[in-house]
């Protein structure tokens, strides 16, 4: 089973990047997406918290009511009709964070509202081709997972190095890296993670082809 799976995964590894977007294709640790917000305002678990709640009101409705609604518009009015939905739809998400989280959403500043045209949400519009509604669902919900696991694991480290505490837990008297709180820093940091991440997922996929190659080998002798 073991030896089929690694073929399989090798033979269709577009299609496993897809099902493994979290991990294998992260849309921050990956692809670079949402930056801004994460270097400025992901300074510790909460402001972690407070992004994901945003992205995840935001992507995936986003992605599906344009992907239903632009099927037939050209590339020009896709360009402006993606960012003009994702304000709609972050005007009612805001409303709703303001009303039941308070002033905590005021801490983000302006990079909240920025999430509105960053290309995690809009890059989208760039896809020729239909996409079904499952698929938007799907494909959204995939990374908005990819983001919330970015967004945590970098607030958290970012708060731990800047503060000695992690989701206001203290961890240590004293915070290892006070420069993690500001924007060098986070940049530092998350230059650092996707570096980490990158390797990680060569050595999977370099791993994946050279135990399928091993067992097309193995298969061949057995012939």
């Amino acid at each position: 089973m073991k030896q089929k799976n690694y073929s399989l995964l090798y033979k269709n590894w577009d299609e496993t990047v897809r099902r493994r977007k979290v991990f294998l294709s992260n849309p921050v640790f990956i692809k670079g997406l949402a930056l801004a917000p994460l270097v400025v305002a992901a300074t510790t678990v909460k402001n972690g918290l407070l992004l994901s709640i945003a992205v995840l009101c935001l992507l995936t409705p986003t992605r599906l009511v344009t992907g239903i609604i632009t099927r037939r518009m050209s590339m020009p009015l896709k360009t402006f009709f993606y960012p003009f939905v994702s304000a709609i739809v972050f005007a009612f998400v805001y409303y709703f964070m303001y009303r039941y989280l308070g002033t905590q959403v005021l801490m983000l500043g302006v990079y909240l509202p920025i999430l509105i045209v960053d290309p995690l949400v809009v890059k989208n519009f760039e896809k020729t081709r239909k996409e079904e509604a499952l698929y938007s669902i799907i494909n959204g919900l995939r990374n908005t997972a990819g983001f919330v696991v970015a967004c945590l694991i970098i607030s958290a480290v970012r708060e731990f190095l800047a503060f000695g505490t992690v989701a206001g837990i203290t961890i240590t008297k004293v915070g290892l890296l006070p420069m993690a709180q500001n924007s060098f820093g986070g940049f530092l940091i998350i230059g650092i993670l996707c570096a980490v991440w990158t390797q990680f997922v060569n050595n999977y996929k370099y791993k994946v082809e050279v135990e399928a190659m091993h067992n097309e080998r193995f298969a061949d002798n057995d012939n």
